[in-house]
């Protein structure tokens, strides 16, 4: 285990952490978040989702703060209110002709994609997964047919296949991605495609610094491929009960499921051992 300050920040996963499976924060976990930003931690959700899918987590949590999105590419702060623009902390997009070549290999894979860019989602049209996303981050995307011919550099491209079965076209996606770029899953059938370099530990080491918040002064708590840097990075890095193996190998200790109040387990054994 790293050497452990007196917390100052607290990094939460939103899906398959901070939200059950029926995502839903639970009373528990909802009621150790506000005792945490009550005791002036820190609180920022770090999500592979955009503003707009955070706003309404904020509004759940009552609070209003700094949220990393697209899993490191847009660190913002963001507020509930839809009508209040984010205000960029930090980005990293991908580049314009890699974004336009990633695109046209997974149509051609016969994978949903969407372009994310700043708070807009756009997608070419609408299929049964794209479906499915939109009602899980209860955010509608705009459909654009001619995305291959945007202007605007994406902070991330999501590609998703619709059932397990269709998993090898999303690896063979993975396996042409260009070098300037890097994939990682953020569900099985989810794959977040963003700049090379960009993830959450990067994106939250840059915004520790802008707060004079050191990595000893962090914990943070998620549960796929996609947090495996930054339970790396902080002080104390806490996996989910059900997040895979691999994961929970990278942290210092494993918590309850999503399911079991895991998020709320955790911040319990925090005040228990003095470190918050």
């Amino acid at each position: 285990m790293k050497y452990v300050r007196r917390t100052r920040l607290l990094a939460l996963d939103v899906d398959g952490t901070l939200l059950t499976d029926d995502l839903q924060i639970t009373a528990a976990t909802r009621e150790a978040v506000q005792q945490v930003i009550s005791n002036g931690v820190k609180v920022v959700l770090a999500s592979a989702r955009g503003p707009n899918a955070l706003r309404s987590i904020l509004r759940e949590l009552g609070i209003a703060g700094l949220a990393i999105c697209y899993t490191g590419a847009l660190t913002c702060r963001l507020n509930p209110d839809l009508h209040v623009p984010i205000k960029v902390v930090a980005e990293q997009r991908m580049s314009l002709p890699t974004a336009h070549k990633v695109l046209s290999n997974a149509l051609e894979l016969g994978i949903s994609v969407g372009w994310f860019t700043g708070e807009f989602w756009y997608i070419p049209g609408w299929d049964p997964a794209l479906h499915h996303e939109s009602m899980i981050t209860g955010v509608t995307p705009i459909v654009s047919p001619d995305l291959m011919h945007f202007k605007e550099a994406p902070h991330k491209l999501q590609a998703i296949v619709g059932e397990p079965a269709l998993l090898p076209r999303l690896y063979a996606l993975e396996k042409k991605l260009p070098t300037d770029c890097v994939g990682q899953f953020s569900f099985t059938t989810y794959l977040e495609i963003i700049h090379q370099g960009v993830d959450k530990a990067a994106a939250l080491l840059k915004l520790g610094k802008q707060l004079d918040i050191a990595p000893t002064e962090m914990v943070a708590i998620g549960d796929r491929e996609n947090d495996m840097a930054m339970l790396r990075l902080a002080a104390l890095g806490i996996a989910m009960g059900n997040a895979p193996s691999n994961v929970q190998a990278e942290a210092d200790w494993v918590t309850d499921t999503n399911n079991r109040d895991g998020v709320a387990a955790a911040i319990e054994k925090l005040y228990a051992n003095g470190w918050i």
